[in-house]
C-alpha cells in the first residue's frame, strides 16, 4: 500500500526498508535514537500487555506467568543486544522513566485529567513484576 501510494507513511523496521523509494523519516535515525536515549534514559513504549482486573482477582498468578513467558522469549531471542539499548524492557521499574514521560506529555496535552504517578497505573500484583 505504501509503494502503491495508498499510504503516505508506515511504521517499519529497518529490515522492511528494501525498496529504493522507501526511506526513513529521520535520515540519521540511529544517531537520533541514541541521542534521545542519552537525554531521557528511556525507550518510548508502543505496546503493552494488559490483563483484566477481574482475571487478576480470580487468578493473580496469570500476570506473573505472562511476565515469565515474555522474559523467557526475550532471553531466547538473545535480547537485549550486548552493546545496544534494551528496546524491550519488562516490568514497571524497567519502564518507569518511559511511563513518567508518557504521563507528562499526556497531561500537558490534557488527554488525561491530571499527571498520575506511575504506581497509580498498576495494581499490587503487576507493580512488582520484574523486581
Amino acid at each position: 500500500m505504501l509503494l502503491e501510494g495508498e499510504l503516505d507513511a508506515a511504521v517499519l523496521t529497518g529490515k522492511d526498508l528494501k525498496h529504493p523509494s522507501v526511506r526513513y523519516l529521520i535520515p540519521d535515525h540511529e544517531t537520533a535514537e541514541q541521542a534521545w536515549y542519552q537525554r531521557y534514559q528511556a525507550v518510548p513504549i508502543n505496546h503493552m500487555v494488559v490483563v483484566k482486573g477481574s482475571l487478576l482477582k480470580s487468578s493473580p498468578w496469570v500476570a506473573a506467568e505472562i511476565f515469565r513467558l515474555l522474559a523467557e522469549s526475550k532471553q531466547a531471542a538473545g535480547l537485549p543486544a550486548a552493546n545496544g539499548i534494551d528496546a524491550f524492557p519488562l516490568g514497571v521499574e524497567a519502564n518507569r522513566k518511559s511511563l513518567e514521560l508518557a504521563i507528562i506529555y499526556t497531561a500537558q496535552q490534557r488527554l488525561i485529567p491530571r499527571a498520575f504517578t506511575v504506581d497509580e497505573l498498576f495494581n499490587d500484583v503487576t507493580r512488582v513484576l520484574g523486581r
